[in-house]
């Protein structure tokens, strides 16, 4: 995996984007568990250096997170709400949207689901 085509800041209407690519991850496999929970690791720390009042566009497109990695995933969110101005998501099935409803609730950082990349970019960068 390429992380650098996986995590990037972007200049998206003047304003800096964390992308966060986790389409195509599978998590069913021993080896591709440890490559999601590596990648989530890499992801949360770029996330507690990058400064506070972030905007984060999340690509979760024909992937699948084991519990190990729902796991991670949620610890990791509650560490990095107090630095989250806003967060959205594409790629959510209605498997992936009970998921995400239980992120929300959790970590108490509400992660706005859409259909594409254009809306949640745009809705990122609105005032």
């Amino acid at each position: 995996m390429k992380t650098k085509e996986r995590l990037f800041w972007e200049t998206y209407n003047g304003k800096r984007i964390i992308n966060i690519n986790y389409a195509g991850l599978n998590s069913s496999t021993p080896q591709d568990e440890k490559e999601a929970l590596d990648f989530a690791d890499i992801v949360h720390e770029f996330i507690m250096n990058a400064g506070k009042d972030l905007l984060i566009f999340v690509d979760v497109t024909d992937s699948y997170a084991s519990s190990a990695t729902t796991k991670k995933l949620k610890e990791n969110l509650k560490e990095e709400k107090p630095l989250i101005a806003k967060e959205a998501v594409i790629g959510i099935n209605k498997a992936k949207s009970i998921l995400l409803k239980g992120l929300n609730l959790f970590s108490k950082v509400e992660i706005c689901a859409f259909e594409t990349e254009k809306e949640a970019k745009d809705w990122l960068t609105k005032n």
